[in-house]
């Protein structure tokens, strides 16, 4: 599933390439991934302005003109791209959206787990969609101290404690078990018994890879995520233990470990994560 780095990406890009441009036509084809009726879509966003894209944990918010909001989840296979008109359809494309300079902006999602509902702005404060969404890694203003709080208030493996939306928002499984290498700390190792030291790593750990993956563009397992302009992210050739178990440590070469940790699968290094 495609995590924050990988969403970050292609909000960058969105908020470059798209930002606003109106939506002059838009095709939207009934599919369980609209959470709004298709048709109550299309009619609503053929002529509207968008005007930002934001973003909150997993979920991108398109902001249009006339206080609407699409909020936007790729789920496991989701894609948003950007292509041009010569481009024929092709399958799984849910929502077509031709921008106002010829350009097609396509969702597609072959595994149909993502989705798609627009609301009223006023009515984002309600979204069931972005209820008990945390602080985001990536806020500059968030302090260590105020991480600390969070996550040591939390019964629970330190990894399961990085997967709560409600603590940090954006972190799954792939970048959880880089965080943890990076911080020296196991999976497993229940939160409440790291010291202020070991917060204070774990912290910095979350910054520097999500920031390194975001300038990689994210990561793609078998091209599934790609960016608005279908290219593959280049995080991959950077992961130092996810999907490597019975592989060395590029840090100590201990034959890296794997486990469960609260029902996910884990990889971490005995030696070096303590």
């Amino acid at each position: 599933m495609p995590e924050l780095p990988e969403v970050e990406t292609l909000r960058r890009q969105l908020g470059a390439a798209v930002a606003g441009r109106a939506w002059t036509r838009v095709t939207a084809r009934p599919s369980s991934l609209f959470r709004t009726p298709a048709r109550e879509v299309a009619a609503a966003l053929t002529g509207a302005r968008l005007l930002t894209v934001t973003r909150r944990g997993k979920v991108l918010l398109f902001g249009f003109a006339g206080s609407r909001t699409l909020l936007v989840h790729l789920g496991m296979s989701g894609q948003v791209l950007l292509v041009p008109p010569a481009v024929p359809g092709e399958r799984h494309r849910h929502l077509e959206a031709e921008l106002d300079d010829g350009r097609v902006l396509v969702f597609r999602d072959p595994r149909r787990f993502g989705y798609l509902r627009l609301l009223a702005d006023a009515g984002l404060a309600d979204a069931r969609e972005l209820a008990g969404v945390g602080a985001d890694p990536l806020d500059g203003a968030r302090t260590w101290e105020a991480f600390a709080q969070a996550f040591r208030g939390r019964r629970g493996a330190a990894k399961a404690v990085l997967l709560q939306q409600g603590v940090l928002a954006g972190i799954g499984n792939v970048y959880a078990d880089e965080i943890l290498h990076a911080a020296r700390v196991q999976p497993g190792r229940s939160a409440v018994t790291l010291t202020a030291v070991e917060v204070k790593e774990l912290f910095h750990a979350i910054r520097d890879v999500l920031a390194r993956a975001v300038d990689l563009g994210g990561t793609s397992f078998d091209e599934a995520f790609t960016d608005l302009y279908g290219r593959p992210g280049m995080y991959g050739a950077s992961l130092k233990v996810y999907g490597r178990a019975g592989e060395p440590c590029l840090r100590c070469h201990t034959r890296l470990k794997g486990s469960t940790t609260g029902g996910r699968s884990s990889v971490f290094c005995p030696h070096c994560q303590k």
